[in-house]
């Protein structure tokens, strides 16, 4: 059934609606940032719901089409709404918002830099609107299979070239990344099952949802952390102005956004349940967390650095000091007797040597050491990817690191700057230790497996900057 524009609409707005509702009702009490929270997380656990109720529908021997879905994403949109409207309402004294209680230089501020990100959006939106299909990933891989499965309205498989050669008559396809997972492919893939055709634009959009439920996401957690909505803004700014980010919004087609999100959205959870202990931050950060290997490769290993940035937040004294010098005894005996390997159910073996290093569906890395840094130092601070917010990342580390250190430092901040510390590292070990130099030498990948650590990086310098207006009596 073809419906056009409309229903490309459709697609994106009506699961769009039923997670954000879903999600509104489990904050009973009024708070500062609830709504767009809700926003920005549902929009994303609605589209990853979509491309499950895809690979579903397929599972089942069933043709792929937009009605069945879009019924079912409709049904629980009213089912929301209609709870939502049944709740009764927390009684509150009015005292007016945080925005309207504000001088009115802020307001004025808070709205001049409110229309500047609504233009920048603006303009970003007719780009992916004018722009054809762009991307050199998005060419190879991404739309490659997004275009076969709306044509055929089936998930047929992708498959390595050497099977694909060994079996020419069989009802499979082959790419170069074959092995890359399809999710990304499946959120090109759904509005144009509800277009009736393939439709490059309507398959860049939910891009634009993206970095729209990134932005909610971001501001709501800021919120909801206490930020004064100027505050929230102003950081909110500087993780959207940033021209990398911006680009990979205008080239829609990568997945390197959608990781970043998914990171960023998990990591601001994080942070907020190592603070409270809220069960439903906790719940959020894990289903974002798990979300990312379904999104690209490398969110398998990413997934990793959440791990000590959950036991730091939970463990205290002694009971951390032993379970670090644990695990760095173990890890040192294990590295000095020829590394270590072990199996990953369905995925297959990592294996960790002195010179080597082999993850499942990511790759083997030779450990060697590599001089990076002219190339780091140029894709990083000079070139004008990131504005200044490298600069500005290295003091707050400097900082961070002294509060985290301090005794009676607050779980989430050890938790935040562990991550931080955890990702950079990562990334040191792959510019410098492995093959991957040469993604940094041509100034290729560096800066787009940066991004995926960029909103988590402006959140964790938002909570620093609070914590340290709030000690020295700032509001």
């Amino acid at each position: 059934m073809t419906m056009g524009w409309w229903g490309v609409g459709l697609s994106l707005g009506v699961p769009w609606l039923a997670g954000a509702l879903w999600l509104r009702l489990l904050w009973r009490e009024p708070a500062p940032g609830v709504w767009p929270l809700a926003l920005g997380y549902g929009y994303v656990l609605s589209m990853l719901g979509v491309t499950l109720v895809l690979r579903g529908m397929d599972a089942l021997g069933l043709s792929l089409g937009f009605i069945g879905p879009i019924l079912l994403f409709a049904l629980l949109a009213v089912a929301g709404g209609r709870r939502l409207r049944q709740r009764p309402a927390v009684q509150t004294r009015d005292k007016g918002t945080a925005l309207e209680r504000a001088p009115v230089w802020q307001r004025i501020l808070f709205g001049v830099l409110l229309l500047w990100l609504g233009l920048r959006l603006l303009g970003l939106a007719l780009e992916v609107w004018w722009h054809p299909l762009f991307p050199w990933d998005a060419w190879t891989t991404w739309a490659v299979r997004a275009r076969v499965w709306s044509e055929l309205h089936q998930l047929v498989p992708f498959v390595s070239p050497q099977d694909w050669l060994a079996n020419p008559g069989g009802q499979a396809y082959t790419i170069a990344a074959w092995q890359y997972p399809a999710t990304v492919s499946l959120l090109a893939l759904w509005p144009t099952l509800a277009d009736g055709a393939w439709n490059e634009t309507a398959a860049n959009l939910p891009w634009l949802g993206c970095a729209l439920a990134l932005g909610l996401g971001f501001y709501g957690q800021a919120r909801l952390w206490g930020a004064a909505p100027l505050t929230a803004l102003v950081f909110l700014w500087l993780l959207l102005s940033l021209p990398l980010l911006d680009s990979h919004l205008a080239l829609a087609g990568y997945a390197d956004l959608w990781l970043a999100t998914t990171l960023g959205l998990a990591f601001f959870a994080l942070l907020q349940w190592a603070r409270d202990g809220d069960w439903r931050q906790g719940g959020l950060a894990i289903a974002f967390v798990l979300a990312g290997p379904f999104i690209k490769q490398e969110g398998a290993v990413w997934l990793l650095l959440f791990i000590p940035a959950l036991l730091v937040a939970r463990l205290r004294g002694h009971w951390l000091l032993a379970l670090l010098g644990g695990m760095m005894a173990t890890g040192a005996v294990a590295w000095t007797m020829g590394g270590v390997s072990f199996g990953v159910p369905g995925a297959g073996v990592v294996q960790l040597t002195p010179s080597l290093i082999e993850l499942p569906s990511v790759g083997r890395f030779v450990l060697t050491y590599h001089d990076s840094w002219d190339a780091v130092w140029r894709n990083l601070f000079v070139y004008d990817n990131w504005h200044l917010l490298t600069y500005v990342l290295v003091l707050a580390i400097g900082w961070g690191l002294f509060a985290a250190t301090r005794r009676g430092a607050p779980s989430w901040l050890r938790a935040g700057t562990v991550f931080v510390l955890g990702a950079l590292s990562a990334l040191f070990v792959l510019f410098f230790l492995t093959d991957a130099h040469l993604w940094a030498t041509k100034s290729t990948s560096i800066n787009r497996l940066f991004l995926q650590f960029v909103p988590a990086f402006v959140f964790w310098m938002l909570t620093l900057w609070e914590s340290r207006t709030r000690a020295a009596g700032g509001t």
